[in-house]
């Protein structure tokens, strides 16, 4: 989808310059790795501080979670924050502070999860997250049992959970536009 007259994604591969050191897309299949490798020479020609890295979902068909899996099987640091491609509001605050919370927490964590609302009624954000390398074992099992949804993750991990007011008070990053009619309503 467009957004500002350009790809959603672009709107968040900008945010990302100069704030991180790899990033990397990945996607469903070699379909649309492609189209999207077009997309992004088309429009994305200004230089980056990061080298942009395109993947195909290693395990396709199973949905998010096998694209964190993919993820963290190609990535050099030791964690990632995933970032869904529908959310062109992700704020460098947002960024910024989900790293900070991850890095000073007291734990040794496989992943921050923001959530909304109270302890027995609570949502996750899920895709907005960070992973630590040693949960892709988690991953993979959990895909092997057919548990696509990154929730049933979330459940197996050792789990820093953080209200999302916590990570950016004006909630916006966590917006998102699933069809072309969302955009109608900002």
């Amino acid at each position: 989808m467009t957004f500002k007259s350009k790809p959603m994604v672009c709107n968040i591969l900008d945010k990302l310059d100069n704030h991180m050191d790899e990033v990397l897309l990945v996607l469903r299949n070699d379909k649309q790795k492609q189209e999207y490798q077009k997309i992004l020479n088309d429009f994305y020609t200004d230089n980056t501080s990061f080298d942009l890295k395109f993947f195909k979902d290693e395990i396709e068909s199973q949905g998010p979670l096998s694209g964190i899996y993919t993820g963290l099987s190609h990535i050099e640091s030791d964690y990632a924050m995933v970032i869904p491609c529908d959310s062109p509001f992700i704020s460098i605050y947002f960024m910024e502070k989900v790293f900070k919370v991850y890095e000073n927490s007291d734990g040794n964590y496989d992943a921050l999860i923001p959530f909304w609302g109270a302890k027995d009624n609570r949502r996750f954000e899920p895709l907005h997250g960070i992973y630590h390398k040693k949960s892709k074992k988690t991953i993979y099992f959990q895909l092997l049992k057919g548990k696509k949804d990154v929730k049933s993750l979330i459940e197996k991990l050792n789990t820093f959970f953080v209200e999302v007011s916590k990570l950016d008070p004006s909630l916006k990053s966590f917006k998102n536009f699933n069809r072309p009619e969302d955009l109608s309503k900002i």
